[in-house]
């Protein structure tokens, strides 16, 4: 099958954004711009759908994850400086694996004792994670829920927002108490109105959300941050090809501390 459509003629074809909405396809990682989550998941009607809390997806690019990417230096520099001011005894990790970012992070920062390194995500993430933690990484814990956690000085969200069913303004009002710093890695943003997509992971497709480029202002206005700083990821930008053309996003990351 691959290979006929691999033909000049249906390879052309085979890109059609009208094609594509009207038999209910898409093509390429990520496909389609629909206005809400409930919209992408009904374009999946009748076609498989990926979801994160699958025993098989959570083993999807496991070790890579614990690389440290480019994209993780500046998080690593505002973790370090807490370190480094006797500030740092708890980081609640939304969406972050099997602690993946804890092991990748450890290669290269010290951290201290007594650190928790709370990651909370969905059941079988929390599972996996559980299994692999070795014996010295006492430091790690898994939750299925925010509730679970205890007061951070850091909330870490690394790639997890456009997964979420919780928006931030959720998920920092489910903590104990607000954390001094957010963090925020691998945030897709559009110049204009916000959309979901569909992001091909694993058989078949998940929703993935991409913000708004005013959303995160607001966010962090209604949350009572101010903006530290902000790095862009050039090389994580894509386009999302759709029924009404493509569209750009840009992927970034933003430090915030609160007032």
């Amino acid at each position: 099958m691959a290979s006929i459509w691999s033909m000049p003629v249906l390879r052309q074809a085979r890109r059609s954004g009208l094609l594509n909405d009207l038999f209910r396809i898409g093509y390429g990682r990520h496909w389609g711009c629909f206005e809400t989550k409930a919209a992408a998941i009904a374009f999946l009607a009748g076609r498989p759908r990926a979801d994160y809390d699958d025993d098989e997806i959570v083993q999807v690019n496991l070790e890579k994850f614990k690389e440290v990417q480019a994209f993780d230096w500046p998080v690593m520099f505002f973790i370090d400086r807490l370190i480094r001011a006797g500030e740092l005894s708890a980081v609640t990790d939304f969406g972050g694996h099997v602690g993946v970012k804890y092991y990748a992070y450890g290669t290269y920062l010290t951290y201290p004792e007594g650190l928790r390194w709370q990651v909370v995500d969905v059941p079988a993430v929390c599972r996996e994670g559980i299994a692999q933690r070795p014996g010295w990484a006492s430091a790690l814990s898994f939750h299925e829920t925010l509730g679970e956690t205890t007061p951070c000085e850091v909330l870490f969200c690394s790639g997890s927002l456009q997964y979420a069913d919780l928006s931030l303004e959720q998920i920092v009002s489910q903590l104990p108490q607000p954390p001094r710093t957010i963090i925020l890695n691998k945030v897709a943003l559009a110049p204009s109105s916000g959309f979901f997509t569909l992001e091909s992971f694993g058989r078949g497709r998940m929703p993935y959300r991409v913000f708004g480029e005013g959303e995160l202002v607001e966010f962090r206005n209604a949350l009572g941050y101010a903006l530290l700083a902000r790095w862009d990821i050039p090389d994580r930008n894509f386009v999302v090809p759709g029924r009404s053309g493509a569209r750009a996003v840009k992927v970034v990351g933003e430090a915030w501390l609160r007032r």
